[in-house]
């Protein structure tokens, strides 16, 4: 039977991102992808530059798969349209998970992909046979972990994305549409990548996804190939049970009201792996990821936790289109006043774009 210290299922950006701060302090693990490549669910590709904290550029360590930055968001309901001034990383994501993954690899790790895990049963995961001490549920929003876990899933919505060039847009900015006539309880966006953009639709309310997608892709090229999947719109998981810990979509760790999951994704990550490795020193003994939770509470919690009560909030009012214009009108003119990243986050472009190399 094989051994590792260290299990991860699941090879998105949170799996990989664990794997790869487990990697640069030397732990043993081994990370299993049920696919034969990265980047299989729908996304918009948009990554919140700092979050607390954190800040993606310090998280990721590489140019890869940098697209475009866009200089702030275009939001637009039925009753006008306002400008959000916060920046977004566009990226490429399949070549941001490959690059974490080329990362993780070189210091030391091991990803298995077209690897699915079947089953676990005494800390043995089915079929590979591998025995270990400490296991991680990366494995998305219908976590096999988290059912092994007894852990309940999480409240969901429904997105659909493709990759198209005939947009006539600005290309320093992204938009989204908050329209009844375009999607209910839900949004359509637009991203600009580097020669294409990244165009979807989404809702939390899944019985208007078949009508309303289909729609949308009715308004656009017959040539794109579309993409969907689920994502969570909860408040966080309990992340652990045991020797089993949970991190990114099969914990709930999004920003509900804008479905954003690649920096919080790696931030909970990160803290994760900071976690392991001091289980890790201590040889394994005593592992408890309450620790795991409290951290996560302490730095993270409160962003997910606002971003689900807005989401609450902006739900319960869209019967009305035009108080839900209002609201956002508010957000916006809070998100102007405390707006404090915009600095931290050109310095940090800039510094990732001059000459130092990474890794």
């Amino acid at each position: 039977m094989e051994k590792s210290d260290v299990l991860i299922v699941g090879g998105g950006v949170a799996g990989l991102t664990v794997a790869k701060f487990l990697a640069e302090e030397g732990v043993d693990y081994i990370l299993l992808e049920e696919h034969d490549d990265f980047f299989k669910k729908a996304c918009g590709e948009g990554v919140t530059p700092v979050l607390g904290d954190y800040t993606f550029f310090d998280l990721y360590e590489s140019k890869k798969g940098i697209e475009n930055v866009a200089e702030g968001s275009i939001i637009s309901t039925k009753y006008g349209v306002m400008e959000y001034p916060l920046p977004n990383i566009i990226c490429d994501k399949r070549e941001m998970e490959a690059e974490l993954a080329r990362q993780a690899t070189k210091k030391g790790g091991e990803i298995r992909m077209n690897t699915r895990c079947e089953d676990i049963a005494e800390n043995v995961a089915f079929p590979q046979e591998i025995k270990f001490k400490i296991c991680v549920g990366a494995d998305g929003i219908h976590s096999f972990i988290r059912k092994k876990l007894g852990i309940k899933n999480p409240d969901i919505g429904v997105g659909m994305c493709g990759i198209t060039k005939d947009i006539d847009k600005e290309r320093n900015k992204c938009y989204i549409e908050f329209k009844k006539e375009v999607i209910p309880y839900g949004y359509s966006w637009y991203f600009p990548k580097k020669d294409e953009w990244n165009i979807g639709i989404g809702t939390t309310r899944v019985k208007y996804f078949k009508e309303y997608s289909q729609k949308f892709k009715e308004m656009h090229s017959n040539e794109i190939k579309w993409n969907g999947s689920f994502l969570p719109v909860s408040k966080p998981l309990k992340p652990y049970n045991g020797n089993f810990a949970l991190v990114g979509d099969a914990a709930s760790h999004v920003i509900a009201l804008l479905g954003d999951g690649i920096l919080p994704s790696m931030i909970c990550a990160k803290i994760l792996a900071d976690v392991i490795i001091k289980f890790a020193r201590n040889d394994y003994r005593n592992i408890d990821f309450s620790v795991y939770e409290e951290r996560l509470k302490k730095e993270i919690y409160k962003h997910f936790l606002e971003g689900y009560r807005a989401y609450q909030v902006l739900s319960s009012i869209w019967f009305s289109e035009y108080l839900f214009h209002v609201f956002l009108k508010m957000m916006n003119r809070m998100a102007k006043k405390t707006n404090q990243c915009g600095c931290r986050f050109w310095h940090g472009f800039k510094y990732l774009t001059c000459s130092k190399s990474f890794i």
